[in-house]
C-alpha cells in the first residue's frame, strides 16, 4: 500500500481506499465521487464493499504486515472485536471508533394476509430451529387471529457468511433473552441443518428469500426490505410498546437509540478504547427500535506515516461523513446520529494525528475569489457533466413516476370491462366505450369482441 501511494503521488495523484460493511456503500461511493470532481488535484478514491468483518480484518492487518492496515480506512455495523484491537494494541497500533449512522435491523415475513407481532423470546426459538411451524402454540398467543395451515413449516433464511445483520439479530436476542437463544453472539451462527432453513447470500439473497417463498422469515438491515415492500415483524421494545422499524423510523426512535447511548455511558468517552462490548440493543425508551446498528469508521489514531497527501484526503473524507455532507445518510435511508453522537465523534476525529506540515483539503461553499482556486481546495462550485446529466435523469424520473401514479390513480388499477357477442352493434359498441374510456377521469380499458351471438353466449 505504501508503494502504491508514493507511485501515484509521483504523478500527482491522490489516492485514498477503504474496505469494509456493503451498507453505506452507496454512500460511499457517492461522497467520494463528489470530491473527485470537486477537488482541483487529481485524486482516486475507492471502497471494497465486503462486509464488516472483511473490512476489519484488511484494517487491522496481520503478522506479515506487522499488523499495518492493508486499507486506509475499514468501516463496519458493528465494533472491532476484542480479539482483533487487542492485537493491534500488542503492537501500539491504536484505532478510533467512529460512528457515522445508524440503521435498524428488521424481521420480515411471507406470511399471506397476516400482521405479526413477535416478541424476543419467540424469535429467538424461530431462528434457534426451536419452534419450526407458523401454527405454534406461542405464535398463536401473541397472534391470535393467526390462521395458516395445520403444521406449517417456518421457511427461515439465513446469511450464509458473516455479516452484521446476523451480529446484530443474535446480539439482540442474546440480550434480550439469553434463555431460549443458545447461539450467543455471533455474525456466523450455527444455523440448524434442517429444512426449514435456508442459507443466503447477501441481503439481495435474503429479499428474494422472503420476497419469493411463501410461509417464510428472515432479517435485513430494514431499509433493504421496506424497498421492496416487505412485510414486517412488530416487535416490542424494552418499555414494552410494540411497532414496525418503519413506524419507529418515523418517531425518532432510531436516532433515540443513539442519544440513550451517550447519556447512559453506553458509548465510551475514549475513542480509542475497545468498544467490542458496545451495542444499542433493547435500549430504554418508549419511542425506541430494539435493534439498532451503528456503522462506524475504523481509523489509525497516527497517522505520521502516512503520505501527507493521502492523510489530506483522508481527513477530508472523515469530515464529509462525519457532518453529513449534502444530507446523504438520509438520502441513502439511514438515520444520521443525534446531536450528542455527532458532537462526541467530531472530538474524537480531532485526536488523530496527521502527518506534519500536512496541508489539510478546505471546503468552498461560498465564492472565494482566488483563493478557491488553491490546490487544496474542494470546490462545490466545480461542477462534473455525469453529476448534471443525473440531476437531469431524477427529475425526469419524479416526473415519470407522477405520471404513473396519475394513470393509476384508482389505487394501480386500470377499469377493464371486456365483452362478446353478435356482431350487429359492433360500431355503436365501439364508440360508446370510446367515449367512456376518453371521458373518464380514471384509466378504462373497455373492449368487444364481434364473435356472433352463439360464441358470445357461449
Amino acid at each position: 500500500l505504501v508503494g502504491l501511494e508514493s507511485s501515484l503521488n509521483d504523478y500527482g495523484i491522490v489516492p485514498l481506499h477503504g474496505s469494509g460493511t456493503t451498507n453505506p456503500k452507496t454512500m460511499f461511493a457517492k461522497v467520494m465521487k463528489n470530491m473527485e470532481h470537486e477537488a482541483r488535484v487529481p485524486m482516486l478514491l475507492t471502497y471494497r464493499a465486503v462486509g464488516s468483518g472483511t473490512g476489519m480484518q484488511e484494517f487491522v492487518g496481520d503478522a506479515a504486515s506487522g499488523y499495518k492496515s492493508y486499507n486506509h480506512f475499514g468501516a463496519g455495523d458493528i465494533p472491532m472485536d476484542n480479539a482483533k484491537y487487542t492485537a493491534m494494541d500488542a503492537v501500539g497500533e491504536k484505532m478510533v471508533h467512529l460512528p457515522f449512522c445508524m440503521g435498524p435491523i428488521g424481521i420480515f415475513h411471507n406470511v399471506p394476509g397476516a400482521s405479526l407481532t413477535l416478541d424476543a423470546c419467540v424469535l429467538a426459538k424461530i431462528f434457534g430451529g426451536i419452534i419450526t411451524a407458523w401454527d405454534h402454540a406461542d405464535i398463536k398467543a401473541q397472534n391470535p387471529s393467526l390462521t395458516v395451515p395445520a403444521g406449517q413449516l417456518i421457511k427461515v433464511g439465513h446469511r450464509t457468511l458473516g455479516s452484521s445483520s446476523t451480529g446484530g439479530l443474535a446480539g439482540y436476542l442474546n440480550k434480550t433473552c439469553p434463555g431460549s437463544w443458545t447461539f450467543g453472539d455471533c455474525s456466523t451462527c450455527p444455523w440448524p441443518p434442517t429444512a426449514g432453513f435456508t442459507p443466503v447470500q447477501g441481503s439481495p439473497g435474503m429479499q428474494a428469500h422472503i420476497k419469493d417463498t411463501t410461509f417464510s422469515i428472515g432479517y435485513l438491515d430494514a431499509g433493504h426490505g421496506h424497498d421492496f415492500n416487505l412485510p414486517e415483524v412488530s416487535i416490542p421494545n424494552k418499555n414494552g410498546k410494540t411497532r414496525t422499524s418503519l413506524e419507529a423510523m418515523a418517531l425518532g426512535g432510531v436516532a433515540f437509540a443513539g442519544a440513550q447511548a451517550v447519556a447512559t455511558a453506553v458509548f465510551p468517552f475514549d475513542a480509542s478504547a475497545d468498544w467490542s462490548a458496545v451495542n444499542l440493543y433493547n435500549m430504554p425508551g418508549d419511542i425506541t427500535w430494539p435493534i439498532v446498528l451503528v456503522s462506524y469508521l475504523y481509523v489509525k489514531k497516527d497517522q505520521t506515516a502516512t503520505n501527507p497527501k493521502t492523510a489530506a484526503a483522508l481527513k477530508a473524507f472523515i469530515l464529509r461523513i462525519l457532518n453529513n455532507h449534502v444530507g446523504v445518510v438520509e438520502e441513502f435511508g439511514f438515520t444520521a446520529p443525534p446531536t450528542s453522537v455527532k458532537t462526541q465523534t467530531l472530538a474524537a476525529a480531532a485526536t488523530i494525528v496527521y502527518p506534519t506540515g500536512m496541508t489539510s483539503f478546505v471546503e468552498e461553499d461560498e465564492t472565494n475569489p482566488i483563493g478557491g482556486m488553491a490546490t487544496n481546495v474542494i470546490s462545490s462550485k466545480r461542477i462534473a457533466f455525469d453529476d448534471y446529466q443525473r440531476d437531469i435523469m431524477a427529475a425526469q424520473i419524479l416526473t415519470l413516476q407522477a405520471t404513473v401514479s396519475g394513470l393509476t390513480g384508482n389505487g394501480g388499477i386500470t377499469t377493464q370491462v371486456h365483452g362478446s357477442g353478435t356482431t350487429n352493434p359492433k360500431n355503436w359498441f365501439a364508440k360508446a366505450m370510446r367515449f367512456m374510456e376518453d371521458r373518464s377521469r380514471m384509466p378504462m380499458v373497455l373492449t368487444y369482441r364481434a364473435v356472433g351471438s352463439g360464441t358470445g353466449q357461449q
